[in-house]
């Protein structure tokens, strides 16, 4: 999946409204604004066997913070999706939760379904297991998503109602899917060098699984989860990387690139950061199960094999791959015949765990910070998410403007009027597009300053193209002076040239306020 960021070429702010001299600019609240709000951290502890326990108090946790310790402002244990345990009562402000008078919390389940790698017969077994498996508390909610390789298509939005979801995951049957072309890319070359290298099948293979993975963080990022425990069922039709066995024949990575294998984290690292951002508990499935048939690396490999239930090399990879995602934001892996029941499994690990919060200053700056979780008591382990940003206004609306891009709807469409010149052509697969804004000042908040009003907001664009390829969306702050307040007839004109892929493809443009979050937007569909 190509991705090609904005070139901005032409910028003027011009209208009934002046652009204030930049010495008069008020100055920007954007990174500086300081919040108080409580990031939540679920944590399992388990002894040395893997056992659950239960009715620990809040001292025997530790909640360190890039690497130091901070008090832990909000504690309760949950038992079965209810809390077990009254919050501790601390002065801070308790998060969001889909909690219902009587301690009952909720888990929002977000079910990926990744058809550009899942064998159909296959993932059908895993679709069927989990429309019978569904069971869905009073403020549990689902949605379900699919991914062919190009487009991502919302089946389901959330919803609580389980018959409905049993039909949507009947229907997610008919689709096609496209594994069994990738297993032909996999055994089409010789050896691993060979079949890794520029060009060959495997090659083509990673830059599909790279496809997948941003995917799965957009999806993430686009769609807006209800309050509470947030759960990625990701349906995997398995993302290989590295074997435990490759990385140590070879730990530092010292093979010429035209070889590489790549490890987990530099294909996964921006799903495992969405998820950790947003607050995403990933539980990956491995929809193709047990991998027993000999593949290109095993028939060309003479060194002795060890003795495993896991007899493909491949599956070493993928296994590795999937149990990254899941030790990075505190889930586990389904593997194998585990797929057949991976809903109970999850439902089972997700409705039982503590639930910790504290409250950093944030700054707004888009920082990202480790989290870690430790047990004071000998011999227990915390598995927990490993890390949260400081999300900053522009990231935010970056987020809000990737859901109107990936789905759509939400209020304040057509507030913006957009017109596009003719498009020219700048290279073989490029082009430039002159754009022009119109955005209502009546719709932003105006602040008394020197010389009039001041207005602050926050532009957002994004591209989503007909081969599923998405820009890396731009923001950036808005600032003007007005000599008065807007009334409800007053545009300000926003030029500007795209750099975009010479393919039809939708665009969005998203107007944030600075200080009440309303949002006006509009999309525009190119065709060159």
């Amino acid at each position: 999946m190509k991705r090609f960021g904005f070139a901005v070429l032409i910028l003027s702010l011009a209208s009934a409204v002046q652009a204030a001299p930049k010495e008069q600019q008020p100055p920007s609240f954007l990174g500086a604004s300081v919040d108080v709000r409580v990031v939540n951290v679920e944590a399992v502890v388990t002894d040395a066997r893997g056992n659950r326990i239960q009715g620990l108090p809040a001292s025997e946790l530790r909640l360190l913070v890039d690497g130091k310790e901070v008090p832990i402002a909000y504690f309760t244990e949950v038992v079965e999706g209810e809390m077990a345990t009254p919050p501790a009562e601390s002065g801070a402000p308790e998060p969001a939760t889909a909690s219902a008078p009587g301690g009952k919390v909720g888990t929002s389940y977000l079910v990926f379904i990744d058809e550009s790698f899942g064998i159909k017969a296959q993932r059908d077994v895993v679709l069927r297991r989990l429309a019978a498996d569904v069971r869905l508390g009073a403020e549990d909610r689902m949605a379900v998503v699919a991914f062919d390789g190009r487009g991502i298509d919302l089946l389901s939005d959330w919803t609580g109602d389980r018959e409905a979801l049993r039909q949507v995951l009947g229907k997610a049957q008919l689709r096609p899917a496209w594994g069994i072309q990738r297993l032909a890319w996999r055994g089409s070359e010789g050896p691993v060098g060979e079949a890794i290298a520029d060009g060959g099948a495997l090659g083509r293979l990673y830059s599909e699984i790279e496809s997948a993975a941003a995917a799965t963080a957009a999806v993430m990022r686009g769609i807006d989860a209800p309050p509470g425990r947030k759960v990625l069922l990701l349906l995997s039709g398995g993302w290989p990387v590295a074997s435990p066995r490759e990385l140590i024949a070879d730990p530092l990575r010292t093979i010429p690139s035209k070889y590489y294998v790549p490890r987990p984290e530099e294909l996964f690292e921006p799903v495992t950061d969405t998820a950790n951002l947003l607050g995403y508990t990933i539980y990956p499935v491995d929809v193709q199960g047990i991998d027993s048939e000999s593949n290109w690396a095993d028939a060309r490999d003479s060194s002795p094999q060890p003795v495993s239930f896991i007899t493909s090399e491949w599956e070493r990879g993928v296994h590795q791959a999937l149990g990254f995602l899941a030790d990075e934001t505190g889930g586990k892996a389904v593997l194998n015949s585990a797929r057949l029941n991976s809903f109970a499994r999850v439902e089972s690990d997700t409705r039982s765990y503590y639930w910790l919060g504290f409250t950093p200053e944030w700054r707004a700056d888009g920082q990202r910070h480790e989290i870690r979780v430790e047990v004071r008591r000998h011999g227990l382990k915390a598995r927990a998410r490993g890390g949260f940003s400081d999300l900053s206004r522009e990231m935010r609306a970056e987020l809000e403007t990737e859901s109107l891009l990936l789905f759509g709807g939400g209020e304040g469409l057509g507030l913006i009027r957009v017109r596009a010149g003719e498009p020219r052509r700048a290279g073989l697969w490029s082009m430039e597009l002159p754009v022009t804004l119109e955005i209502p000042a009546g719709a932003l908040t105006p602040l008394p300053a020197e010389g009039g009003y001041a207005v602050q907001a926050t532009l957002s664009m994004g591209a989503l193209d007909d081969w599923g390829g998405r820009t890396r969306l731009a923001s950036q702050p808005l600032r003007l002076t007005l000599p008065a307040a807007p009334g409800p007839d007053v545009f300000a004109r926003y030029e500007t040239t795209l750099k975009l892929r010479r393919i039809p493809q939708r665009l969005v443009f998203a107007v944030n306020d600075g200080l009440s979050d309303s949002r006006s937007w509009a999309e525009l569909k190119v065709k060159p």
